[in-house]
């Protein structure tokens, strides 16, 4: 239980930092270049700018969150710590400091038994309330606040109440996460209808990438697939992202519907030269070579696993995909 809180927590707090590296102002040339090097996983290459730039910027508010940042990328969870404690030391009124030092802090636990990352609940928590309490509209702790809760048990501090209470001081601060943090709620106590309304209403009042993605997703999950194509054709019409290619060509897999467009879709998400941001070229390949099986083009299917194999050999989707065609093929 503790490390499946952890876990999604983890995945706020580097989506988090990942907005942040995309919306900072007031950078010189060499901080936004680190920036960029950390975007793109080129986490040693960063850490070695770093060590370029001034002292007086290394160990500034700015360097020390970026350090942190640095050292999260590369998994060194006590280096990251050290780091964020220093942000937080320099700017203590920053609500990321405190947020970003609670998802360390989890990270860590997550390397722990399970007994052990137990022990690290109630600081994490505490690290995420310290972040809201310092700036109330920061949205991303308010979101780790909802998961803790929804997952911790009540006897532990968590619960849907504490997670309710939590999605209604979020709308306050973002109307439109707050509806999409209630249909997480509604979703989580399985009232789907409630779930789809509260989704609905956030794309129509929000009209964002994010909010689409939202019900898309939803509509996914209960394997709705006609709801689910329809409306990202509908995002696909208002936003020019190559995940949302991406995502047609996965669901066009999972439903075995609209093979042919999901071929069409997936293949400039496969040419992209910088690839496409969040989704790893071996899934990118993987979703190609489903298609082409689906699509009955099997030497293709076969040639594109080879090249996901090439890239993560142990990728055990690709190692599946391999063995199914090779029962089709022999």
């Amino acid at each position: 239980m503790a490390k499946g809180v952890l876990g999604l927590l983890m995945v706020l707090l580097w989506v988090n930092i990942a907005v942040a590296q995309q919306t900072t102002e007031d950078q010189s040339l060499s901080y936004e270049f680190i920036q960029t090097l950390a975007a793109q996983g080129k986490f040693r290459e960063a850490r070695a700018q770093v060590l370029k730039m001034p002292k007086e910027f290394q160990f500034g508010s700015k360097g020390t969150e970026l350090t942190g940042d640095i050292f999260g990328g590369l998994k060194k969870w006590d280096s990251a710590l050290f780091y964020y404690g220093l942000f937080k030391e320099k700017d203590p009124k920053n609500a990321a400091a405190h947020f970003k030092f609670g998802g360390a802090l989890g990270m860590k636990a997550l390397s722990k038994s399970k007994l052990s990352a137990l022990m690290y609940l109630d600081d994490i928590e505490a690290h995420f309330k310290k972040a809201v309490a310092v700036d109330p509209n920061y949205v991303a702790a308010h979101w780790a606040l909802i998961e803790y809760y929804l997952k911790v048990p009540s006897f532990m501090g968590g619960g849907v109440e504490r997670a309710s209470v939590q999605a209604d001081e979020l709308f306050e601060a973002s109307p439109i996460d707050g509806l999409m943090a209630r249909a997480r709620l509604a979703e989580e106590d399985e009232d789907l209808n409630r779930a789809e309304q509260h989704y609905k209403k956030a794309v129509s009042e929000g009209q964002s990438l994010w909010t689409y993605r939202g019900l898309i997703s939803f509509y996914e999950r209960q394997k709705r697939w006609d709801s689910a194509f329809e409306q990202l054709k509908k995002a696909m019409a208002e936003f020019n992202d190559l995940a949302l290619n991406y995502q047609w060509a996965k669901m066009s897999v999972l439903s075995k519907k609209n093979i042919d467009q999901g071929l069409n879709f997936i293949q400039p998400c496969v040419d992209a030269e910088t690839g496409v941001e969040g989704i790893p070229e071996q899934w990118i390949r993987l979703r190609y070579a489903q298609l082409l099986r689906l699509n009955g083009r099997y030497t293709e299917a076969k040639k594109q696993v080879s090249l996901v194999l090439a890239i993560a050999p142990e990728f055990e989707p690709a190692l599946d995909e391999q063995r199914a065609l090779k029962k089709i093929t022999h």
